[in-house]
């Protein structure tokens, strides 16, 4: 019976509304041509149309805005600069002598575990976009270490290749027990990267955590580093680490993140209705007080609510469309990143933790390093750093645990794909980050 009355209400208050509408539809197309706040509203519309062609065109690389473009977002430019860079420091390298042993103690170690994967090895990339333009006193402060993940190294393209002991302060294998080699083989067999992949990042950082260095990197070899990266990451995490509180611990400083994440998240829907819900109120308010100074020929009610339920709605609709990014942009430098942080392309741990994060991922065993250090840090209440922009980029168009597009795949590319710091593009040719860079 109750839900009869309130259909019939319903039903009247829609008929008295078209009633109303029929009614005044002359006198409202009158005023939309022959009254300046006809004209007004009709330079608001047309003025907002202009604003829409104008969002379409300057937010495409923009992976939070309505206007993003695929195929500007995933344009490589300056990362497409570094791979031909890097490749032709590999390619002089080829001819280059073994490198000798350092005479003092590494400032940073960089660990990065390699498997080969189908088609193109990226390693070569990785490895020479971190080491080309470093200056010989820069390069005399670095340990890297090539660790080749694979229970039968041979099986690795880049193996045995003459740049890869030219440039590297060691190249590793496995060297365990029978025992724990067979282990790993059944992993490799059983294609259990969840596993493995735990595995072999704690065997890395541990080899790296042993040379001493006060910083320890671990870098994922499908990915290339902006030049200049190095003194970047050095001082961000000298003034995490010199800031800090002395009860208060950071676990690690990323190099990479994507800005997928870092939109408008669905948690705080609450808190932009409430916010929406204020300005129009407001909105209403400065209209209603204008009004009472002798404005009530101008502000009309039908101004009022033109202006309160389909100017201001309107104008809100676009700032959201137009993307958290460029409405509010990143502002290069150090910045905590407590959440929305992905993925595990590049960390820089401090010596002092970096053997308390192998112990943490030998107890975990299995899973995906990015999220089980999240998950710690929660736990813990550890803080996590980022530089930006990015210092890496991930280009790596298959995975070497298995290439998805399921699901979580769109824009028809793959998961690995996905995975893409847009600003990261936006570096000049000599590594100066230029956001107002043209689209053409």
């Amino acid at each position: 019976m109750r839900l009869a009355n309130v259909s019939r209400r319903t039903a009247a208050i829609i008929q008295r509304l078209v009633y109303q509408v029929r009614e005044h539809a002359p006198g409202l197309a009158y005023d939309a041509f022959h009254t300046p706040r006809g004209w007004i509203f009709l330079t608001f519309v047309l003025v907002y149309f202009l604003a829409i062609a104008y969002l379409s065109q300057t937010n495409r690389r923009d992976p939070t805005s309505a206007f993003f473009d695929p195929q500007y977002g995933y344009e490589q430019r300056y990362s497409l600069q570094r791979q031909h860079e890097a490749e032709t420091f590999i390619e002089k390298a080829n001819s280059s002598a073994p490198r000798l042993p350092r005479p003092n103690g590494p400032e940073m170690c960089i660990g990065i575990a390699t498997i080969g994967r189908p088609g193109q090895q990226y390693v070569r990339a990785t490895i020479g976009s971190l080491l080309e333009g470093l200056t010989k006193k820069e390069r005399d402060e670095i340990s890297l270490i090539t660790f080749v993940a694979q229970t039968d190294p041979h099986q690795h393209p880049i193996f045995g290749e003459p740049w890869l002991e030219a440039v590297s302060d060691q190249v590793l294998s496995y060297d365990l027990p029978s025992e724990d080699l067979e282990h790993l083989k059944n992993l490799e067999r059983e294609k259990n990267y969840r596993e493995k992949g735990i595995y072999d990042y704690a065997y890395i950082l541990d080899k790296c955590a042993a040379t001493g260095a006060p910083w320890v990197t671990i870098v994922e070899d499908d990915t290339v580093a902006v030049v200049g990266w190095y003194q970047r990451a050095t001082a961000a995490a000298k003034k995490i680490d010199s800031d800090r509180s002395k009860d208060k611990e950071w676990l690690y400083l990323r190099l990479f993140y994507t800005e997928e994440f870092l939109g408008r998240n669905s948690e705080d829907c609450l808190y932009y209705l409430a916010n929406c819900c204020g300005v129009i109120l407001l909105s209403a308010l400065i209209l209603v007080v204008a009004r009472s100074f002798g404005y009530q020929k101008v502000i009309t009610n039908l101004v009022i609510g033109t202006v309160c339920l389909v100017c201001v709605p309107a104008v809100i609709l676009l700032y959201f469309l137009a993307g958290k990014l460029s409405v509010h942009p990143l502002t290069p430098g150090v910045h905590e990143m407590p959440q929305f942080g992905c993925c595990g392309q590049g960390f820089v741990f401090a010596r002092r933790t970096a053997p308390l994060v192998v112990e943490h991922l030998r107890t975990k065993k299995v899973g995906f390093v990015d999220m089980l250090l999240e998950e710690w840090a929660n736990e813990a209440d550890l803080e996590r750093w980022v530089v930006m922009p990015s210092l890496l980029q991930h280009i790596g168009s298959t995975s070497s645990k298995g290439d998805d597009f399921g699901g979580k795949a769109k824009h028809d590319r793959s998961v690995a794909e996905k995975i893409w710091n847009f600003g990261f593009e936006l570096y000049d040719a000599k590594g100066h980050w230029d956001p107002s860079m043209p689209m053409e």
